[in-house]
């Protein structure tokens, strides 16, 4: 079992207990048990075991694509997009109603949170950093024990979120023999069912555009080896890879050059991992890991030529980790280093849109005012290192006036440098002028790149009168350009957080027994130049009947002060590298713009920490094998941060204000066997899980306007509301149902394995901009902004996977599994969009997005 490092709580034994049990296993082992007690006693914590990773699907093998077997988890509405099926992202996972990007993913207690962008809100232009997401490290799920996940009376050892933490614990090695295991799983378009709206059936079959994707096939390879290389010296070493490839044709151009050319996008995911165990004595247990998981995705601009680029994220996760069970406790330390990247390498630094001409004859269109268009966006490097220190003092029990006490007391302290580094100065020129007659181009000086053109085409602009003939330009050049310099920005933030921690217990015997956990947490950066103290109460009563009919019931009131992203402060300088440059006519030298106005600085640091007050009621019951939990979290979010957009000299710039709420109420119920339920030799094993969510924000996850601040007045479904009061546009389905049934038995030498995955996603509501022409538009009140409503039905989808392993020598096992998604073919429609993302609202008259129909995917493989 994996030792819960954050927060282990002390050994159970009591110092005579220890004296007498010397086996250095055995007290191991006891740590574990209390910590998993600990996590549960709060119900802080939903687990996933072995188990269940080993045998409900996988997809890609990430960390977040199992975690939807369990309550209060949402996902993106559009995660299982049909056109996609080619991406391997982990998926954007929102907890407690909290942000997406404010959650603090662990693995094996080592921070791998990405701060760089977690938004990933930046989709077009020179700052482009698609390929983001808020876990920095694509974890393949084939290396871990468990993964767990808090969402409410989270301990005071933790801090840096508002929603959740989720930790991914890697196993250990087995200590009985060496253990090996290699496989690979294949997918691909002609093991999927697409559901594609018919208006964009012909687009989605002649793609240009990796927002649809009629062809893809995906590859995962997996191996590693574990076991004891002396009786005290372990390892595990694993290796995989997650493959795409996205075949499209080159360019959206109907006419031209390159119109019927292909090419291929890629998204590669790589897993090195190796982990060791020393126990030099039986009081001390060392470890050491390094991670590296890099991860490179390929795109291209279809409306563009020379546009290729590769955007490269994850990196390196190294860390020691020492857990000393000392005379009066058990003294953990961990030291961590982490290097992680979102970069971008681009076949081009300047975009050029030409009018469509002789020359430059490529275009979706050759009419009037068409744009031949060229360029990408330049290589840029943004790099996170951060140095992590933690140390947790678990002190045993000790009694005080008829209550046990375990106190904890920590430390964590970290440095991380943000560098952002523009490689190369970034060019874009718009709209050309006409080229005067009898005038050429003479070589241009000042950049590498063509600016100008003498070959003649008729004139893009309309003739005045309308009635007269073509006008002909007799070429065209361009007279303005804007640049991005080339140059870095790099700053530093040393965080620092203390806390302590009071787990009492009052046994009243026949009366039943009181456990309370009382902490607070002090946090402070240099980034944000503040300090904050959260508290954190969690407490439970357990009634005194026997344990297969065990109650309990718990209450909690905690505060969670969110992370401090790295982006925000990024952004701030981006701006200050522009510049403008202008020339009289194509012969002319280019002459700076000193009038260029610049943004002003809105520095973040000017803000307050965002922070999330929450109360937790809840309780569990046994019955007989199985345990039913119960919950209700309410959460108050304050001083939230919202971006806006204002006009700063004639110039869109972006600030940040703490104008920010949000409200959310969550329920969730959870039934389970806690054992096997054995009927004629077949283990089964049920979880129900239930959540009902109903989350309220003032404002939008990307971005704010003007309306968001003054809550102005506007119609939505006929009815006159505050803009404030709009349903919230993702991560919030009312419900979900979920019932997962895993059977397992053996036949021979065979072992099989059966798991049905069923969810249910209740229907949501989602805004449409009306205009004037729309159903539904009021014409008394054309000064309002009219939006209406769209009902997105209910969702179900029915997972299966199938499992048999063959045992043809002494443990030496060939298994092969069948993932089969949506068995049923159902045809989801989960949002409103097209080709391209929708940020904002989408219109009357977006098309419908449906989630991925059926889809196989095939493993095979062999362990020893």
């Amino acid at each position: 079992k994996t030792i819960n490092t954050n927060n282990p709580p002390p050994p159970i034994n009591s110092k005579n207990d220890k004296m007498n049990n010397t086996n250095k296993t055995y007290m191991l082992d006891a740590i574990v048990s209390t910590a998993n007690i600990e996590t549960k006693k709060f119900q802080s914590t939903n687990n996933i075991n072995t188990r269940m990773i080993n045998t409900h699907t996988s997809g890609n093998g990430d960390i977040t694509s199992i975690l939807k077997v369990i309550p209060n988890v949402q996902f993106d509405n559009t995660q299982m997009k049909s056109a996609t099926p080619g991406e391997i992202d982990p998926a954007n996972i929102s907890i407690s109603g909290g942000l997406f990007y404010q959650n603090n993913f662990q693995l094996d207690g080592f921070n791998m949170n990405n701060d760089l962008d977690p938004k990933g809100q930046h989709y077009n232009g020179p700052d482009i950093t698609r390929g983001t997401s808020s876990q920095g490290l694509a974890v393949d799920t084939s290396l871990l024990e468990s993964i767990s996940v808090q969402d409410s009376n989270i301990s005071a050892a933790y801090g840096g979120f508002t929603g959740g933490v989720v930790e991914a614990n890697i196993r250990k090695p087995r200590n009985d023999k060496w253990h090996g295991n290699v496989s690979y799983q294949f997918t691909g378009n002609k093991l999927t069912q697409y559901h594609i709206d018919s208006s964009q059936q012909s687009n989605f079959i002649a793609s240009s555009n990796e927002n649809y994707q009629p062809y893809f096939t995906k590859h995962l390879i997996r191996a590693n080896i574990e076991g004891y290389i002396t009786n005290n010296f372990g390892i595990v070493s694993s290796f995989s890879t997650t493959r795409s490839f996205i075949p499209l044709k080159s360019y959206a151009f109907n006419i031209g050059q390159d119109v019927n050319s292909t090419r291929e996008q890629h998204r590669y995911i790589d897993n090195y991992y190796i982990k060791t165990h020393y126990n030099p004595t039986e009081n001390l247990n060392i470890e050491a890991n390094i991670a590296y998981i890099p991860q490179d995705n390929t795109y291209y601009n279809p409306n563009a030529r020379k546009s290729f680029y590769s955007m490269n994220s994850g990196g390196v996760q190294s860390g020691l980790k020492a857990l000393y069970d000392t005379d009066i406790g058990l003294w953990t330390n961990t030291l961590g280093y982490s290097w992680m990247q979102n970069s971008r390498k681009s076949e081009a630094n300047y975009f050029i849109s030409w009018y469509y001409s002789p020359d430059k004859n490529w275009a979706t269109f050759s009419e009037k005012g068409g744009k031949a268009n060229e360029g990408g966006y330049g290589d840029m490097n943004q790099i996170q290192n951060t140095l992590n220190y933690k140390s947790d003092m678990n002190f045993d029990s000790i009694d005080i006036w008829k209550t046990t006490h375990r106190f904890l007391v920590g430390t964590e302290l970290s440095f991380t440098h943000a560098l952002r580094n523009r490689l190369n100065n970034y060019y874009t020129l718009n709209d050309p002028v006409e080229l005067p007659q009898g005038q050429t181009c003479a070589p241009d000086s000042m950049f590498d790149f063509e600016t100008c053109s003498n070959v003649g085409f008729d004139s893009p602009k309309p003739s005045k009168p309308p009635t007269q003939p073509p006008q002909k330009w007799h070429g065209q050049y361009f007279n303005q350009a804007t640049e991005t310099k080339a140059g870095k920005i790099g700053f530093g933030n040393f965080a620092y957080g203390f806390y302590i921690e009071d787990s009492m217990n009052a046994d009243f015997d026949k009366y039943g027994n009181i456990n309370v956990r009382f902490g607070l947490r002090l946090d402070g950066d240099s980034y944000m130049d503040k300090h904050t103290i959260a508290h954190r109460l969690s407490m439970n009563y357990i009634a005194p009947w026997e344990d297969t009919y065990k109650s309990t019931i718990i209450f909690g009131v905690n505060r969670y002060y969110g992370r401090n992203l790295l982006s925000y402060r990024l952004y701030d300088f981006v701006s200050s590298n522009l510049q403008e440059y202008n020339r009289k006519d194509q012969n002319s030298p280019w002459i700076l713009n000193t009038d260029t106005p610049t943004y002003s600085d809105y520095a973040f640091n000017k803000l307050n920490v965002p922070y999330d007050d929450e109360i937790v009621i809840g309780f569990s019951q046994n019955i007989w094998m199985f345990e039913l939990i119960g919950k209700y979290i309410h959460r108050d979010g304050k001083d939230e941060v919202m971006s806006r957009k204002i006009k700063i000299d004639k110039r869109d710039t972006t600030i940040w204000t703490n104008d920010g709420s949000s409200r959310s109420d969550i329920v969730t119920l959870m039934l389970q066997n806690q054992k096997a339920i054995e009927f004629y030799g077949i283990k089964n094993y049920i979880l129900f899980g239930f959540d009902y969510t109903q989350v309220n924000r003032s404002y939008n996850i990307y971005n704010a306007d003007d309306a968001y601040f003054n809550n102005v007045d506007i119609i939505y479904n006929g009815q006159i509301i505050k803009y404030r009061d709009r349903p919230v546009e993702n991560y919030a389905r009312p419900f979900t149902l979920r019932l997962s049934t895993t059977h397992i038995f053996n036949i021979w030498k065979t072992k099989w394995i059966w798991n049905n995955f069923f969810r249910y996603r209740d229907g949501y509501e989602q805004m449409v901009v009306f205009n004037k022409n729309s159903p539904g538009y009021n014409p008394n009140y054309p000064d309002i902004d009219q939006y209406g409503k769209m009902r997105f039905h209910g969702a179900f989808t029915w997972d299966i996977r199938l499992g048999v392993e063959i045992d043809i020598y002494k443990g030496n096992t060939l298994y092969c599994n069948i993932d089969i998604y949506n068995v049923l073919n159902a045809a989801n429609m989960i949002a409103l969009g097209g080709a391209y993302p929708t940020y904002g609202f989408a219109s009357s008259s977006s098309v419908a997005v449906y989630e991925i129909g059926r889809q196989f995917w095939l493993q095979f493989g062999y362990k020893i």
